[in-house]
């Protein structure tokens, strides 16, 4: 303790703290002079502080302050922990370990323990957590209930409890954030993977709502809280670098596209804070990060068509397995990969200046964010038709047939996506009321230019021109060619332009917030009544545009493909660095019908007031409140005539107002066991692409299209579309134990979805491509309900003076949804995004001999519709996702650690299926393991 004394000693602060209850004296100090401060609450409530006036050393102050009360037990710069007197060691021994209040720091079991609903937090470290790349969706995943919605190998949103991350509410010290999701789309759901982890500190998900909250969630509310300066003492430092390693290689080298590592990585984050001023009563928190990481994919299709042969090598008639004769064995149709190299960057930071002045009650902040993601991704992808005219050599898993047709398609997107927002937040408490005042604004720019080019061949197969295929099919009944008899024949087989485009596609969207709130008695340990009130105004608007550029098809396209040096997927690709644009005939009609439609204006104000009233007994709390939610909408849509646009907007308006109530009880039996009863209701805004998208027609969004022929999307919005209702009804039942550092959960859920919002897609034929028609519309009635376990304990001893940190979760999930296809009803027994059953967790082996640790997260969730069809046949949706990741660290000096991680150490693959029970596989992704190494400085 000496040592930590002494910097103690050194620091000196004027105090003038008058007596009251020692909890809140003790908070007081802690605020003022950066000290984390652990101690008893409950008994701590019981006593009075004396009067602390005058300039004094801290330790000194301290001293003073908890006279023969407490005595200090352990000790270091930043931290130290009390310990009551008392005559009776029965009341140490029993009682200690489950009433302790932290102050000055953040701790997720604090959170959930004094919130009266239900809620889990997480808390970023930067030394311990993983993740050269971490986010907040990467984080997050660990927490119960949580399933990260991918893209590639990370997770970009997160579905709560079974409800589409589009029915989040995600905020940022209480300000709601702009976003723009997939491909430039106007959604809520806010793109987690922009926001790194070191800009926040406890991030947490509230699954239960009060009238205090948001009315504009199902799911959960994610509220993420910004690093405080005042998080540590003095001057903070953290430099983070480090290498990556991925192991998947793509095209990159073999596809004429230059400046793309086939592997390698690199990145950095930097922490400083510091405090300042007379008293410390200023401080600035500032943290920044740059990224570039290679992620190279490679990907198969398993389309629905086979072909059937007799034992002579004779294709069966009719084509089925049903027919008599057939041989016992399946040959492929369709074989489809393809290849994606892609490099990922990031680079931005944050600061936030914070203004405490001393024994005022006021606390200000002024915090500014700005980031850039910005990737490069390139696509070839080889489609053949083989023909039933015959078949050779064939087993149950290799043959070899003509090739009736070829197509390969190229497609380069240049993504960049800036995150920016500012945000401003004053308050002034007592020991009695509270009132905080919040505003913001936040923005999100997109940008994508993207060529699109297909071509295809029809080589004869005539004896000595006939080009034959080798096939392979794989435990998934994958099939890839594994040898094309003439590469060079193949190249010059009459390659033919089929679709030739280049679109410029340009999001905004901006959100400006304000809010006002106020408490009187609600403080953490207030009895009696209280109440919150408050006021929101929250507008948004947002824009999409997209130059689209068409070229006439039909022309000789030989001359601009090649043969790469690798065998997945097999056959010419486009050479689409040098392709010459010049060249191409215009088709002047296409692009402007396709510019004009692709356009969209949105424009939202919300106005939210609420009324929440409390009661806490010493064991007890009663909260009954209602919130108002009032939306007003303009949607500015292209005007067609059926199938053109005529080149004028029409505005469409719409509004809603919804009182919604809510009433939650707690309850805290002996033992430390916490009831939580809640019932709330909440609304689910329809997307603003929902309602305010026109017509829009493209090809070559893999998002929206798969392969066997289906390249093309048409897309239009409804506003028509009525908001969700939902009425949730939540119970859950906490132990804590291992002196507060433990907690076992057990939690029932229920909600009944009115007017639940769906996208249906249909294939139709249009301009003579198979195209996937896509709008939202209304279901008849959803319901969901689940339980879900969870259990963290914090330090367990082990032997050697080890210990374990662990948290394990699992959530079993039962939905229903009604909804109207082509002309007919269908019952599906889930939502979108809704796994039946989650699993996350994670374990921190702490081992002091070689001053590190161990740690091993692992997530799973099964198999979730993403979107819905007029056909429930063609359903489509994820297959279950495990995912595995592993690192250790050790520190070599008091300053220096090295951190080693792998991510995907399992190497699961990301599985598409279709099919009412998404029991046919569509298609399968491999990104392979990402190896990190990283140098820490703190």
């Amino acid at each position: 303790m000496v040592p930590a004394i002494a910097s103690a000693d050194s620091n000196e602060n004027t105090f003038a703290i008058p007596a009251q209850k020692l909890t809140s004296a003790l908070s007081t100090f802690s605020r003022q002079t950066g000290m984390r401060i652990v101690f008893d609450g409950n008994a701590a409530d019981n006593m009075r502080s004396i009067p602390l006036h005058g300039t004094m050393n801290n330790f000194k102050a301290l001293t003073m302050l908890i006279g023969k009360n407490f005595k200090i037990i352990s000790s270091n710069s930043n931290f130290i922990v009390l310990k009551k007197l008392d005559k009776n060691p029965k009341y140490n021994n029993k009682n200690y370990e489950d009433n302790v209040t932290v102050q000055g720091h953040r701790k997720e079991l604090h959170t959930k323990r004094t919130f009266a609903g239900v809620v889990d937090s997480m808390t970023y470290d930067d030394l311990s957590n993983l993740g050269g790349a971490t986010s907040i969706a990467q984080m997050l995943t660990q927490l119960p209930g949580v399933t990260g919605i991918r893209n590639g190998d990370e997770p970009r949103y997160i579905s709560v409890r079974g409800v589409s991350s589009d029915l989040n509410q995600t905020t940022l010290d209480g300000i709601t954030l702009a976003s723009i999701s997939d491909g430039g789309s106007i959604r809520r759901r806010v793109n987690l993977q922009n926001i790194p982890a070191e800009m926040t500190g406890e991030d947490s998900i509230y699954k239960t709502f009060t009238a205090e909250q948001d009315g504009g969630a199902i799911g959960a509310v994610i509220d993420m809280n910004p690093r405080s300066a005042f998080d540590h003492k003095g001057l903070y430092k953290y430099v983070n670098v480090y290498g990556i390693y991925s192991t998947e290689k793509g095209s990159a080298g073999a596809n004429r596209i230059p400046g793309m590592s086939p592997h390698l990585g690199r990145g950095a984050k930097v922490v400083l804070s510091d405090r300042f001023g007379k008293n410390k009563e200023f401080g600035i928190m500032t943290s920044f990060r740059y990224q570039m990481r290679t992620r190279n994919t490679s990907k198969t299709w398993q389309e629905d068509s086979y072909n059937y042969y007799d034992k002579k090598g004779k294709i069966l008639k009719p084509n089925a397995s049903t027919t008599l004769g057939w041989n016992g064995m399946t040959a492929p149709r369709y074989v489809d990969s393809g290849s994606y190299s892609n490099d990922l960057n990031t680079l931005g930071g944050a600061t936030r200046l914070e203004w405490h002045p001393v024994n005022s009650g006021l606390t200000a902040s002024v915090m500014g964010y700005a980031y850039e993601r910005w990737e490069k991704s390139f696509m070839e992808h080889n489609e053949y038709l083989l023909d039933d005219t015959g078949i050779w050599n064939q087993t149950p898993t290799t043959g070899r047939e003509y090739i009736y047709r070829a197509r390969t398609t190229a497609r380069k997107d240049n993504w960049k996506m800036n995150t920016n927002g500012v945000l401003g937040n004053l308050s002034w408490s007592d020991n009695i009321s509270t009132i905080k005042l919040r505003a913001g604004y936040t923005w999100e720019d997109y940008f994508n230019h993207e060529p699109y080019i297909t071509a295809r061949a029809y080589p004869s197969e005539k004896a000595n021109q006939a080009i034959f295929a080798d096939y392979y099919i794989d435990q998934d009944s994958v099939a890839t060619l594994n040898h094309i008899s003439d590469l060079n024949k193949l190249l010059n087989s009459g390659y033919k332009f089929q679709t030739v485009q280049q679109e410029y596609d340009r999001d905004h969207e901006g959100v400006t917030n304000v809010r006002l709130d106020y408490t009187r008695n609600l403080n953490q340990n207030s009895h009696g009544f209280g109440f919150a009130s408050g006021f929101e105004w929250r507008s948004l608007n947002a824009t999409n545009s997209s130059d689209q550029i068409w070229y006439v098809p039909g022309g000789s396209a030989g001359s601009s493909m090649f043969i790469p040096d690798m065998k997945n997927p097999n056959g010419p690709f486009v050479d689409l660095n040098n392709f010459l644009w010049d060249k191409q005939t215009i088709d002047k009609s296409k692009s402007k019908q396709t510019t004009q439609l692709a356009y969209f204006r949105y424009q939202e104000q919300i106005f939210d007031g609420y009324v929440s009233l409390h009661y806490k007994w010493k064991n007890s709390q009663l909260i009954a409140g209602v919130r108002a939610d009032a939306v007003n909408f303009n949607a500015f849509i292209p005007e067609t005539d059926g199938t053109n646009a005529t080149g004028k907007i029409n505005k469409k308006t719409g509004g809603y107002i919804n009182p919604l109530p809510s009433l939650t009880f707690v309850h805290e039996f002996p033992h430390n066991l916490i009831l939580h009863a809640v019932y709330s209701q909440s609304v689910g805004r329809p997307q603003p692409t929902d309602l305010a998208q026109a017509e829009q027609f493209s090809c070559g969004n893999n998002d929206d299209t798969q392969g066997g022929g289906v390249e093309c999307s048409l897309t239009r919005g409804n506003p028509n579309l009525k908001p969700r209702k939902a009425q949730n009804f939540d119970i859950s039942l906490d132990k804590f134990f291992n002196r507060g550092r433990g907690v076992f959960s057990v939690a029932y859920f229920d909600k009944m979805i009115k007017h639940d919002i769906y996208t249906t897609r249909a294939t139709m034929l249009i301009n003579d491509q198979l195209t996937y028609v896509k709008q939202p519309q209304n279901a008849n009635n959803s319901s969901l309900m689940g339980v879900e376990v969870s259990l963290v304990n914090r330090s367990i001893r082990g032997p050697w003076r080890q210990s374990f940190d662990i948290n394990a979760s699992g959530t079993w999930m039962r939905g229903r949804m009604t909804y109207k296809g082509s002309n007919v009803s269908y019952k599906l027994h889930a939502l979108t995004e809704q796994p039946k059953y989650i699993f996350n967790g994670g374990v921190t082996w702490n081992i002091p001999q070689i001053r590190g640790a161990i740690k091993a997260t692992f997530s799973y969730s099964s198999k979730y519709l993403e979107g819905l069809n007029d056909d429930p046949s063609q359903i489509y949706g994820y297959g279950s996702q495990p995912s595995l990741d592993i690192g250790a660290w050790h520190d070599i000096t008091n300053d220096l650690r090295f951190k080693y991680e792998v991510y995907n150490l399992a190497g699961s693959h990301t599985r598409m299926y279709y099919g009412k029970n998404l029991n046919r596989l569509e298609a399968k992704e491999n990104y392979g393991r990402s190896i990190y190494f990283e140098l820490v400085y703190n």
